[in-house]
C-alpha cells in the first residue's frame, strides 16, 4: 500500500474544509485544497486562491498573491487534521478555525461514482459522468455540465459560465440521484433529471494480510475455487466464462498474469444472494497465495431496474406480483425476463494495492449489506497466484455430511463419456483436499455408468469409485432407473451410502467444478431448503457461451408445452450473468436431467420412472415429487443444443404420447394441473396441416393412437422399437439446395402477419384445404418464388397463406426440404383425426385409470428388474 511523502499533504488534497468563527457561525463550508497549489471554492475559477503547507503552517494566498490567512495545522500520527486555529486578514480580529467541511462525507461518497446521467425515463445523455474532485465535471463534455458544488441538501451543476444549470437533491443513497434542470431562459422547458451510479471506487488502506481470526465453533470452508481456462478452453469462446482480459498463464500448478485480468465472470463470482439465502454461511471471504506486485479489486454487482415502479419495488416483489396475475403464463414469463433486461449494472469497487514479501496468503473479507447480488474480482499488475478460492465461515456444527451418487445413462457416445469419466478421475478422485469442496473425491463421490449399448469396456472402466452397469437399449428413462436401482443396492450393501442423487446426460462435456460446488452448497444448506432439487444449467457446446435452460415449466398455452424459464443468456455478458441469478417464478416447473441433483428421500424401491424410452420421464418426475429448484452461476454442463437435435418423430411421436402417459399416471389435477395437453397436441397437428407437413401431422396421431392402446402396449414395446417406426416418418432434406433457392435465403427469417379476415380464412380452412386450386398462388409454379421458411418456425401465416408449396430450410445443417400441398393426405389425417377424438371421447377415462393403476407398478424397482432382466 502506498502512502503520500507527506500525510498531512495527502489528507488537505484528499478532502473538503469548511472555515467558521469561532462561535461556530460558517464562514465557507466547500473549500478545496487542489495538489497543484490552487484552492477552488463553489465550482467558481474565478476566485481562484492559492496554498502553501510548510512544517505545520497552512498560508493561504489571495489570487494576486496578497497573503489571505495562516493556520497551525494540528494532525494525528496517521495524517488526519483534527482541526486547525489561524487567522485571516480579511478579519483580523477574529480566530478563525479551518476544519473538515461537515459535507465531507458527501463529498467522499460522490466522487467514488461514474454516472449515467440521463433524461429521467427518457433518453440517455451519457454512461461516462463524473464529479471529480476538483469540483468538476469528467467524462461527459457538455456545455451546461462543466462544474459542481454542494450545500446542505443539493447538489448543484454549473455550465461553462459557472451558471447554474441543474440541482440534484442529495439523500443516503448516492447511486440515485434525482433532479431537474434549472432552466437560463423564461420558458424554458424543466427537465427532470437522473444520474444513476455505475460503478464507484474505493482505494482500501488498510492491511489485510492477517487471517480472519475464527471462534473455536466456527471454520473457514471453501464453497468455490477460481477457475481458469484449459487449454481446450483458450481455442473457444469458454475462455471467456473463466476471465476477461490478460491471459492466465498456467504453468504446472501456479497461475501466472501480467496486465489486467478481470475474474468478474460467471464461473467465478460469488453469488451473495444464493449462498446467503440458502446456505449457512454467516460471512465470506476471498483467499489468494500469491506473490507479486499488484492491485486487487473487488467487485459487487447488481441489477437496477429502469423502469421507476420496479425499481422502488425490486425484483422479487415485481416478478411475484406477475406470477400471481391473472394472465397467459408464457406472457408472465416473458415479462420478466424482459424486465430483467430493462436494467443497468450497479458496481461498487474496492482496491487495495499489494507488494507482497514472497508468497503469502491475503485474506479479503467479503462485506454482504444485503445489496449486491454478486461479487468478482480483478487483479491488475504481475502476480504469481498459487491458490485462489471463495470461502464461507460458519459453524462446526453447521457442515452436513454429503455423499454423491452421480448417474449418467449413455449409448454408443464413448468419447463424450470416457472424456467425462477422465476428468472425474484426475480433476477429483486424485485432487481431493481433507475440506471444504475439494474433499468431494475423498469417498464422497460414487459414479455409476448405465451403458445401454452394452459397447463400454466395463473392465477397463471401472474403479473403486466408478462402476459400469451393462443394459439393454431402454432410452434414459430406463438407463436413470436403473441408476437408481444400482444406487439402492450400494446403500443396502454397506458400500456406499448416498445423500443425493445426480442425474447426468452422456452427450456433455462436464465442469468438474460443478459438482465441487454441488458438494459445498450441499454441505452448508439450510434445513429448510435440503429437500430442494439442484439444477445445472445446459450451455451451448458449440458456440459454448449461450445458456439455453436451467430450468423449464409446463405453460398453459396451446402453442407451447415445454419451456426454460429464462430466455437464452450469453454467460459472457455480465447483464445476462446478474440476470441470471435472479429467481423468475413460475408454475409447473422441472428440472431437466442433463445434470439434476436430488436428495436421496426421492430415491426408493417405488420412484423409478415411466418405461417411456426418453423425453419426458425426468419432467414426470419433478412434477411427481412437486420439486422445489435451486440454480447457482457456474453449476453447468455443455450440452449438444437442441437445434442439433431436429426429429419430428421425438417433438410430434415421442413428446406427445409421453405426455398423455404423463398426465394419466399421475392425475390431470397433479400433472401440471389445468393444462390441455390434447388441446395443445391437436393444435400442433393442425398447424403442421397448415404447413402440408402431413407426415408429421400423422406422427401426432400415431401419439394418440399408441396412448390409446393403453399401458400394457407401451410396455410391451421395449425399448426404441416405436421410435423407429415414428422415424420412417420423418421428412427428409437435402444440402443439395437449388440456386432459385438459395437466391431467397435471405428471407428464411422473416414472420409474415396477415390481416384479421385473412387470418379467419387461413384457420377455418387449414389454411385453404378444400378450396379450389385456382384460388392458390399461381407463382408458386417456378421455385423462385416459393416462400423459404426457418425450419425452427413452426407455422408462419402470412408466407403460408393460399401457398402450393412452400421450402422449409434447416439453418444449421443448410438444408432444404419442399412441401407441397395434398388434399387427399391432408383428408386421409382428418379421418384418422376424426375416428381417434371418437376413440378418445368413449375411452379417455377408462385408459387414464388403466395407466394411473399401471403406474404403480411402473415406478416401482421390482417391475423395473423384470423389464431389464435382472436377476437378484
Amino acid at each position: 500500500m502506498k502512502l503520500s511523502i507527506n500525510p498531512a499533504i495527502d489528507f488537505l488534497t484528499k478532502h473538503l474544509f469548511e472555515l467558521t468563527f469561532q462561535n461556530g457561525e460558517e464562514i465557507f463550508n466547500t473549500i478545496k485544497f487542489q495538489p497543484n497549489g490552487t484552492i477552488v471554492d463553489h465550482a467558481n475559477p474565478n476566485a481562484l486562491q492559492t496554498w502553501t503547507y510548510d512544517q505545520n503552517k497552512l498560508t493561504l494566498f489571495e489570487n494576486d498573491g496578497e497573503h489571505l490567512g495562516e493556520f497551525d495545522v494540528l494532525e494525528t500520527s496517521d495524517g488526519t487534521i483534527l482541526f486547525s486555529n489561524g487567522s485571516l486578514s480579511l478579519v483580523p480580529d477574529e480566530m478563525v478555525i479551518l476544519r473538515l467541511s461537515n459535507l465531507d462525507n458527501i463529498y467522499q461518497e460522490i466522487i467514488r461514482h461514474i454516472f449515467q446521467f440521463q433524461i429521467k425515463n427518457g433518453r440517455t445523455v451519457t454512461r461516462d459522468f463524473k464529479l471529480l474532485p476538483d469540483l468538476s465535471i469528467g467524462g461527459h463534455s457538455g456545455d451546461n455540465e462543466r462544474f459542481w458544488s454542494l450545500d446542505e441538501e443539493t447538489l448543484t451543476v454549473y455550465n461553462q459560465y459557472y451558471i447554474p444549470t441543474a440541482a440534484y437533491k442529495l439523500t443516503k443513497n448516492s447511486n440515485i440521484l434525482s433532479g431537474e434542470s434549472i432552466p437560463l431562459l423564461v420558458n424554458q422547458e424543466i427537465l427532470l433529471l437522473e444520474l444513476i451510479s455505475l460503478n464507484s471506487f474505493k482505494t482500501v488502506e488498510t492491511d489485510i494480510n492477517q487471517s480472519i481470526e475464527l471462534k473455536d465453533e466456527e471454520l473457514a470452508f471453501k464453497i468455490q475455487n477460481i477457475v481458469t481456462p484449459t487449454t481446450k478452453d483458450y481455442n473457444t469462446q469458454a475462455s471467456r466464462l473463466y476471465t476477461r482480459g490478460t491471459d492466465v498463464a498456467s504453468i504446472s500448478k501456479a497461475q501466472y498474469i501480467n496486465g489486467i485480468t478481470d475474474f468478474n465472470t460467471y464461473l467465478n463470482t460469488l453469488s451473495l444472494h444464493k449462498w446467503t439465502k440458502y446456505t449457512q454461511a454467516k460471512s465470506y471471504m476471498l483467499k489468494l497465495r500469491i506473490n507479486g506486485t499488484f492491485k486487487v479489486s473487488i467487485v459487487y454487482s447488481k441489477l437496477l431496474p429502469l423502469h421507476p415502479t420496479v425499481r422502488e419495488a425490486g425484483f422479487e416483489t415485481a416478478f411475484q406480483e406477475i406470477y400471481q396475475s391473472k394472465v397467459d403464463d408464457i406472457f408472465k414469463r416473458n415479462n420478466m425476463n424482459y424486465l430483467s433486461n430493462d436494467s443497468e449494472i450497479q458496481k461498487e469497487t474496492f482496491v487495495y494495492e499489494f507488494e507482497t514479501n514472497g508468497t503469502q496468503t491475503l485474506t479479503i473479507p467479503i462485506k454482504n449489506d444485503g445489496i449486491a447480488s454478486l461479487v468478482g474480482f480483478i487483479i491488475e499488475g504481475e502476480a504469481q497466484i498459487d491458490e485462489a478460492g471463495w470461502y464461507a465461515v460458519v459453524d462446526k456444527i453447521a457442515v452436513r455430511d454429503i455423499r454423491l451418487v452421480i448417474n449418467t445413462t449413455t449409448f454408443q457416445k464413448e468419447t463424450y463419456i470416457l472424456g467425462n469419466l477422465s476428468q472425474i478421475e484426475n480433476q477429483i478422485f486424485n485432487q481431493h483436499e481433507p475440506s471444504g469442496l475439494n474433499a468431494l473425491g475423498d469417498g464422497h463421490l460414487f459414479v455409476n455408468v448405465v451403458d445401454n449399448g452394452s459397447t463400454l469396456d466395463a473392465d477397463a472402466v471401472n474403479s473403486q469409485y466408478i462402476r459400469v452397469h451393462p443394459n439393454p437399449n431402454v432410452g434414459g428413462a430406463g438407463g436413470f432407473s436403473r441408476g437408481m436401482i444400482e444406487t439402492i443396492k450400494l446403500k443396502d450393501s454397506d458400500e456406499y451410502d448416498a445423500t443425493h442423487v445426480i442425474f447426468m446426460d452422456d452427450d456433455i462435456d462436464v465442469l468438474t467444478e460443478s459438482f465441487k460446488r454441488v458438494y459445498a452448497l450441499l454441505s452448508l444448506i439450510k434445513p429448510e431448503y435440503q429437500d430442494h432439487f439442484l439444477e445445472g444449467a445446459m450451455l451451448d457446446n458449440i458456440d459454448c457461451i449461450t445458456q439455453y435452460e436451467d430450468t423449464g415449466f409446463i405453460t398453459h398455452s396451446d402453442d407451447v408445452a415445454y419451456m426454460p424459464v429464462k430466455a437464452s443468456y450469453n454467460l459472457t455478458n455480465e447483464k445476462d450473468v446478474l440476470r441470471n441469478d435472479l429467481e423468475y417464478p413460475v408454475d409447473n416447473e422441472y428440472g431437466a436431467w442433463w445434470f439434476c441433483t436430488v436428495p436421496i428421500k426421492f430415491i426408493h424401491e417405488n420412484s423409478m420412472s415411466l418405461p417411456i424410452f426418453y423425453r419426458g420421464d425426468d419432467i414426470e418426475f419433478s412434477i411427481r415429487n412437486n420439486a422445489k429448484l435451486i440454480t447457482l452461476n457456474g453449476l453447468a454442463v455443455w450440452h449438444l443444443p437442441f437445434y442439433t437435435k431436429k426429429s419430428k418423430a421425438l417433438e410430434n411421436y415421442l413428446v406427445a404420447r409421453n405426455t398423455f402417459i404423463d398426465q394419466s399416471i399421475n392425475g390431470a389435477e397433479n400433472f401440471a394441473s389445468g393444462v390441455d395437453f390434447l388441446g395443445k397436441y391437436l393444435e400442433l397437428y393442425k398447424k403442421e396441416q397448415r404447413m402440408f407437413n402431413y407426415q408429421a401431422a400423422d406422427q401426432v396421431l400415431d401419439a394418440l393412437d399408441d396412448y390409446l392402446k393403453g399401458p400394457d402396449y407401451i410396455a410391451a414395446h421395449k425399448g426404441i422399437e416405436l421410435i423407429l417406426v415414428a422415424n420412417k416418418k420423418n421428412e427428409i432434406f437435402s444440402d443439395d439446395v437449388p440456386k432459385k433457392i438459395k437466391q431467397n435465403l435471405h428471407t428464411v427469417d422473416e414472420y409474415q402477419m396477415l390481416n384479421p379476415m385473412d387470418l379467419k380464412l387461413f384457420l377455418e380452412t387449414d389454411n385453404g384445404h378444400g378450396l379450389p386450386e385456382y384460388t392458390f398462388n399461381k407463382f408458386d409454379d417456378d421455385l423462385a418464388n416459393v416462400a423459404v421458411l426457418n425450419q425452427e418456425m413452426l407455422e408462419n401465416p402470412g408466407k403460408q397463406f393460399m401457398k402450393k408449396r412452400v421450402v422449409v430450410y434447416d439453418t444449421y445443417n443448410k438444408a432444404y426440404c419442399i412441401r407441397e400441398r395434398s388434399q387427399s393426405k391432408y383428408e386421409v389425417n382428418e379421418s384418422r383425426l376424426a375416428a381417434l377424438l371418437s376413440q378418445y371421447k368413449s375411452d379417455a377415462e377408462r385408459v387414464a385409470n388403466d395407466y394411473k393403476e399401471a403406474g404403480k407398478k411402473f415406478h416401482t424397482a421390482e417391475f423395473w428388474k423384470d423389464y431389464l432382466g435382472l436377476v437378484d
